[in-house]
């Protein structure tokens, strides 16, 4: 029971309060341990007063219960038990989607926050190259999605320049100091945890190329471009919609390569016909 509720709440709470404020999951899974600990002084009792009535219960004099054979049959049982039940537990993972928290964490950007990505390209930083930069606040997922939608341009990434994700610990730490002069509460804690994450920001810097004609991009196509890049940063999620697809069509491929390679080995043993030449003594021979 204890792992059905440790399970079932902390994936309720890595799904809603892990996504508002960006928890990891090992947090969420704590939070659920407490639900668990709490499940287990509520209904331990109960359980474990209807299961003796069920299985019958033992009355052991005080002597019997020292014994050494007493003392280690009791610590097995309880060993077992607890391990057949962590077992049993863990079948509740058959019907929780484990990946719909990280999904919905790539979802969950901040009120405002998708407005402060910036694009910029330039044709005349490097010669024969284009040069992307992205500044915005650091989201995870932001630079896989980047880079599938540069490639979905028919571009190619030669060089890339990512800055360090970094927090502003001075702002932070000020603004902690300010709230408990003032007398913190609950809500302003919870506030300054979702400004230290959004304090967060990164500048990534691209050299890129066109993949057929290995040149810089047509200025015509720079805000074409940029625009793709933006709307890559915005939504960090396609990255993982576009990663699934191509895994997908690679398998698709491989399987049509090899039966392609099938239908051509039966189609030249058809076209192939071998006569052998006999020599006359050897069919003497064989009559």
């Amino acid at each position: 029971m204890d792992n059905t509720i440790m399970i079932h709440a902390g994936h309720y709470v890595d799904c809603t309060l892990g996504v508002t404020f960006s928890l990891s999951t090992l947090a969420a899974a704590g939070i659920g341990q407490i639900f668990s600990g709490i499940g287990g002084v509520m209904f331990g009792d109960a359980l474990d007063t209807a299961f003796r009535k069920i299985g019958g219960s033992t009355t052991m004099t005080r002597v019997q219960r020292a014994m050494r054979s007493s003392r280690v049959a009791g610590l097995t049982g309880a060993v077992v038990g607890v391990t057949l039940g962590c077992v049993l537990g863990l079948v509740n993972l058959l019907f929780v989607d484990e990946h719909k928290a990280s999904l919905l964490k790539l979802q969950a950007l901040e009120d405002g926050q998708e407005f402060e990505f910036e694009v910029e390209v330039d044709n005349e930083i490097h010669q024969g190259y284009t040069t992307v930069i992205v500044r915005g606040p650091d989201v995870d997922g932001v630079l896989a999605s980047i880079t599938a939608s540069i490639a979905s341009m028919g571009c190619s990434v030669v060089e890339l320049h990512a800055s360090p994700r970094t927090k502003n610990v001075e702002q932070a730490s000020s603004s902690s100091e300010d709230s408990s002069s003032g007398g913190s509460s609950v809500t302003t804690l919870l506030d300054q945890l979702v400004q230290s994450q959004s304090q967060v920001r990164f500048e990534d810097v691209y050299l890129i190329r066109h993949r057929s004609t290995h040149q810089a991009i047509d200025n015509d196509d720079l805000d074409d471009l940029a625009r793709t890049v933006l709307a890559a940063a915005k939504d960090p999620l396609n990255s993982h919609s576009l990663k699934a697809q191509v895994d997908e069509l690679q398998m698709e491929n491989i399987a049509l390569a090899d039966r392609v390679s099938m239908l051509e080995g039966m189609m030249e043993d058809r076209q192939i016909k071998v006569v052998p030449l006999v020599n006359p003594n050897e069919e003497d021979k064989q009559r």
